[in-house]
């Protein structure tokens, strides 16, 4: 995963749209383009930390697509991202309304009053790839639905706010399920 200036994000849809155009085959080094809130980066941090605490490690790389210390350096490394593109500014608590991860598509771009063309100011976009979607979508859900069978109680839970968690992991899931579909 790593951040897209407009131009760059402009020209993976081009190409992506070209190849539609022409029908060419979807390849499975697939990147797609999207946007992500200061929120919705640092809830995948938080998610992944709590993660790391609270599964059982023998059981975390049969629920997780990457081991421990991947996962503690992803969270590092999302942190960084987040801290280098964004003002650091005081953490406000996590909201639903601000969860706005969502997938960037020609169609949405080409529009010139489209919302979906011209980031907030506390969005980002990204091209990831369906490996990163499925670390990020993994971290979300076990720390949202944190089963009993798979998470230890902890005291200390950083991702404390589920509904937020549960809209994040729906716009992942969205995003997956659409993720080999031409936008």
């Amino acid at each position: 995963m790593h951040v897209l200036s407009r131009d760059e994000a402009l020209s993976i849809l081009l190409v992506d749209d070209a190849d539609d155009q022409a029908k060419a085959p979807l390849n499975e080094g697939r990147e797609i383009v999207i946007a992500l809130s200061e929120q919705d980066l640092r809830t995948i941090e938080l998610s992944l930390c709590d993660v790391v605490v609270s599964m059982d490690r023998r059981e975390f790389t049969d629920h997780m697509p990457l081991d421990v210390h991947e996962a503690l350096r992803w969270a590092d490394d999302l942190r960084l991202l987040r801290q280098s593109v964004f003002e650091e500014r005081e953490a406000i608590p996590l909201s639903s309304p601000a969860v706005r991860a969502r997938r960037i598509d020609w169609a949405a771009w080409s529009k010139v009053d489209s919302e979906a063309s011209s980031p907030r100011t506390d969005e980002a976009l990204f091209c990831i790839s369906e490996d990163d979607l499925a670390v990020m979508s993994s971290a979300v859900r076990h720390a949202t639905d944190r089963d009993p069978a798979v998470m230890n109680p902890v005291d200390g839970r950083l991702m404390t706010d589920d509904t937020v968690g549960r809209a994040l992991r729906a716009s992942f899931e969205s995003m997956a399920r659409n993720f080999y579909r031409r936008a």
